[in-house]
């Protein structure tokens, strides 16, 4: 089994288990159970990893995910991870980027835009740069047997993330960035939970903890994108229901596809490029540091046309947790996240 070709692995929740019919499906064992993925094509000789994060006979609910099975099959295949999470909004969150109907740059009249329980269907994209973890129990570490600190300090993988703020940029896509606090489930939160949590959070779910710990754990490079589907509890006049989610979520849908296959796109720019350089120059400096203009749609019809085409295999192997040669994230710090903290 071979994941050379392998740009990025997205972890996906409500929603993104649907792939199209030339996705190719196959199992990981790990030592925590076996994982099913499928592959897409996005470039001559790149594919994304999709991994179902509520897999299973039925729908698997958050309190029960296998979150280490699903972190070391991720290990496995050895990219960079993008994580998609549904969320409800607690707060106004100022945009970190705000594009207006015509694209232009900018909020009405100059003034800071933020979004809100009431308008965040219209800025409904949120990149979380830190967690507040209120799950209960949860398997939260590969470690029960030894003493391992992770170092949480960047949950989140800081080149990752700036990779996809860009991509959201280019493509004029407002967005917000913050805390995100994850919860327990499978029930929603009560009025007085989301009264306590909106003074340290901005969004809250149930799926992100403890993932993200688990594949700092694991060395990966590993970012969100949150969809924001709903106004949490007690901020609409409303009931929260998991219909209202599942249509934020299926609305957003083939936008995210399209940033996901863009993200894609450059993480594969930057390992070709850097693999030429190399061979001329002995070079294995960062490469990308444009816009993603030009990106193929990809998702959006149907992957790209080379997507029937078969993908040559080679012989060489990923180690376990290790990076694709010439990415941005090669010499990431994520990798080191437990270098100091093992007793």
């Amino acid at each position: 089994m071979s994941f050379q070709n392998v740009v990025l692995t997205v972890i996906g929740g409500v929603g993104y288990g649907i792939l199209p019919e030339d996705a190719r499906s196959q199992r990981i064992r790990t030592p925590y159970g076996s994982v099913s993925y499928s592959t897409l094509q996005v470039g001559p000789a790149s594919e994304i990893a999709f991994i179902s994060r509520h897999q299973g006979i039925r729908h698997v609910p958050p309190h029960k995910i296998n979150f280490r099975a699903l972190i070391k099959a991720a290990q496995k295949i050895g990219a960079p991870v993008l994580a998609v999470n549904s969320v409800g909004v607690m707060r106004a969150i100022p945009l970190s980027e705000n594009f207006g109907k015509r694209g232009r740059k900018g909020g009405k009249g100059g003034k800071e835009v933020h979004v809100t329980p009431e308008t965040f269907s219209d800025y409904p994209f949120f990149v979380p740069n830190d967690f507040i973890d209120f799950t209960k129990n949860r398997a939260g570490t590969f470690y029960d047997n030894e003493t391992v600190h992770a170092d949480m300090t960047d949950p989140y993988c800081t080149d990752i993330r700036s990779l996809l703020k860009t991509v959201l940029s280019d493509e004029k896509i407002s967005y917000s960035e913050g805390i995100y606090l994850c919860t327990e489930g499978p029930r929603f939160e009560t009025k007085a939970e989301i009264l306590m949590f909106s003074q340290f959070a901005d969004v809250v779910g149930m799926t992100g903890v403890p993932e993200v710990c688990l594949a700092k754990e694991a060395g990966l490079c590993y970012a969100s994108l949150c969809v924001i589907t709903n106004p949490a509890a007690g901020l609409s006049q409303n009931m929260v229901t998991a219909d209202e989610v599942k249509t934020g979520v299926e609305t957003l849908r083939k936008s995210v596809f399209e940033i996901i296959s863009k993200l894609a796109r450059i993480l594969e720019a930057q390992i070709s490029e850097s693999s030429s350089k190399k061979i001329a120059k002995g070079s294995s400096k960062r490469i990308y540091e444009g816009s993603s203009k030009g990106i193929s749609e990809g998702f959006s019809k149907g992957i790209s046309e080379s997507s029937s085409k078969k993908i040559s295999k080679g012989s060489s192997k990923i180690s376990d947790g290790s990076l694709k040669s010439g990415s941005t994230v090669e010499k990431c710090r994520c990798k080191k996240a437990i270098d100091g903290g093992k007793l």
